[in-house]
């Protein structure tokens, strides 16, 4: 099977996965909406990356349980200063304690599909990317409608490209 059509194949299953876990998960799942900026450091070449993007998330497991589960799906837009543009879908997995807690922490890993794109362009086609990532959740205000400031790191790379340290903050509010 050649990498295009894996690529393709892989994002299908994903997309199917989380979009039917939640009603698997009934009762038990949260949905959230995220939009976030982040910067993006070369780690051996030192370059800068600006851009920003979204995440529909997943969140299963009861609110008074020990530990719960969250997925999301996203894309992201970065800009190379004076270099390629690149394009980026992806699906992390986290696992966080429960509670409703004003602050909560949570760590995982994602898995994406990149594409380099504009006259700097650094290869064609897709290449398949992979991170870890940690960070912390803050509610501001309060209630079921209530907001979350997320800051977050991010550390990684895309197959045949330097590894990456990014920077996220963002929004999150349920839907």
């Amino acid at each position: 099977m050649n990498v295009r059509r894996s690529n393709r194949l892989g994002l299908l299953v994903v997309t199917i996965a989380t979009a039917a876990a939640p009603a698997v998960a009934g009762a038990q799942s949260q949905r959230q909406a995220e939009a976030h900026g982040n910067y993006s450091r070369g780690m051996t070449s030192e370059s800068n990356a600006w851009g920003a993007g979204g995440q529909l998330q997943f969140i299963w497991g009861a609110s008074e349980a020990p530990a719960q589960l969250g997925g999301s799906l996203g894309g992201d837009y970065t800009k190379q200063s004076g270099g390629a543009s690149q394009w980026n879908t992806s699906l992390d997995l986290v696992l966080q304690p429960g509670g409703d807690k004003v602050v909560t922490p949570y760590a995982g890993g994602s898995i994406g599909s990149n594409w380099s794109t504009g006259r700097a362009a650094m290869w064609s086609g897709a290449r398949a990317g992979f991170e870890t990532l940690a960070g912390l959740q803050v509610k501001v205000g309060g209630g079921e409608s209530s907001r979350t400031i997320k800051v977050e790191e991010r550390y990684g790379y895309v197959r045949g490209q330097e590894h990456t340290l990014v920077t996220r903050l963002g929004i999150v509010v349920p839907y």
